[in-house]
């Protein structure tokens, strides 16, 4: 009879995600990532194979991690828009210095040069565009954007908009991020809305 799982693997997914924000994806190890959990590296491989299938299962839960931030994101604000602020914001309010954010996006090289990483960046790419879409719509529906918008372009805009905050602070440091990056999505949006 097996053993039980004594740590979950989503709680091995959490550790594996604040190493990669430490050490990035090749500096991160199955050693680094059980020392983190209580693990020995042997365990790791006996449920995940290699380091590689630990960094693709953490890049599979991602879509899940941006449905699961959005929906408490909803139950903390009745706004649209000031839920997908809110999902954006508490999305890096853990990130603190620019070497974590860009330890982060050195994860980026893999979803362009592996198909099966890029795979689940898409997944990841569609949830936070699906996400932004939908709360777009209701922003309209309530009136807190023009009726004219077109909220499926605006939420790739978005998309882009948030992307490309985190690699500039990532370089510049300029202020906390969650300040630039409120900076940055506000004179995104401020044209669409009716305030």
């Amino acid at each position: 009879m097996a053993r039980p799982r004594l740590i979950s693997d989503d709680a091995i997914l959490d550790a594996t995600r604040q190493v990669l924000a430490e050490l990035g994806p090749t500096g991160l190890t199955l050693a680094a990532v059980g020392a983190r959990i209580g693990l020995a590296p042997p365990t790791l491989m006996q449920r995940f194979g290699s380091k590689r299938g630990l960094l693709l299962a953490s890049a599979a839960r991602s879509p899940l991690m941006v449905l699961r931030a959005v929906a408490e994101a909803e139950a903390r604000n009745t706004s649209p828009l000031a839920t997908l602020r809110d999902f954006a914001l508490s999305s890096v309010a853990h990130i603190k210095h620019r070497e974590e954010l860009g330890n982060g996006l050195g994860f980026v090289q893999l979803d362009v040069a592996d198909p099966e990483f890029r795979t689940h960046a898409l997944a990841y790419t569609d949830a936070i565009v699906d996400s932004s879409a939908r709360l777009l719509t209701a922003a309209q529906e309530a009136g807190e954007l023009k009726p004219d918008v077109d909220t499926a372009a605006l939420a790739r805009l978005t998309l882009v908009c948030f992307n490309g905050a985190l690699q500039v602070w990532a370089v510049t440091g300029w202020g906390s991020l969650t300040d630039f990056l409120r900076d940055q999505l506000d004179l995104l949006l401020s044209p669409y809305t009716t305030e």
